[in-house]
């Protein structure tokens, strides 16, 4: 489960992520994403008290931007675990405008969070998704890229961002359920808008 249970705490693991259109990678088979949770653009992701979560869906909304930040794009770079099951490592190039995006999330969700002693206790989850999920925050991790498959060849690739999306995260640190959510259209210029509201 994604909720860790402490004495006098209840504690939820969530993500605050980029959706995005899958990319076209030469072997076709990786085409075939799981879902709206992948693949997506990791800009937050926190341990949060359980009784902050609508705020945190609120505060979120105040800061979700009007339009989201175009040409984005992924590189071979290295991943947030290292075992066998994890996709090959790739991260988005840096960018200004995701930067900052992702820092007023922060700065938005972070009286929602839980404390660092609090964070230091993960629960039932698994130790390298707990360990870097505590820590993103703390280390100023950059927005990284999270395919749903493993990626063995690829090159510098274009991403279409299309929605933002607070995740519940699972025991392995994957999305779980969906706790709120903001979609965007392309107009016919390229310009990605707001669409609708959570």
């Amino acid at each position: 489960m994604s909720v860790t249970h402490l004495p006098g705490w209840d504690v939820t693991a969530i993500e605050i992520a980029l959706d995005l259109e899958p990319p076209l990678f030469s072997d076709p088979v990786l085409v075939a994403f799981s879902g709206a949770a992948e693949p997506r653009i990791c800009l937050v992701t926190s341990f949060a008290l359980t009784s902050q979560l609508k705020r945190i869906v609120t505060a979120i909304d105040r800061v979700v931007p009007e339009r989201l930040p175009g040409g984005l794009r992924i590189a071979p770079a290295r991943g947030r675990a290292a075992n066998k099951t994890a996709p090959t490592a790739v991260a988005v190039q840096p960018m200004l405008s995701l930067l900052r995006l992702q820092h007023r999330m922060i700065r938005a969700i972070e009286p929602g969070l839980a404390d660092q002693r609090t964070m230091g206790r993960t629960g039932e989850m698994d130790e390298a998704p707990g360990h870097f999920i505590r820590d993103f925050i703390p280390s100023k991790t950059l927005p990284s890229f999270e395919p749903a498959l493993p990626i063995t060849e690829f090159a510098p690739t274009r991403l279409r961002a299309i929605g933002i999306t607070i995740y519940r995260l699972g025991r392995s640190g994957r999305p779980e359920s969906i706790l709120g959510h903001w979609a965007y259209a392309q107009d016919a210029r390229g310009s990605i808008h707001l669409r609708s509201g959570p």
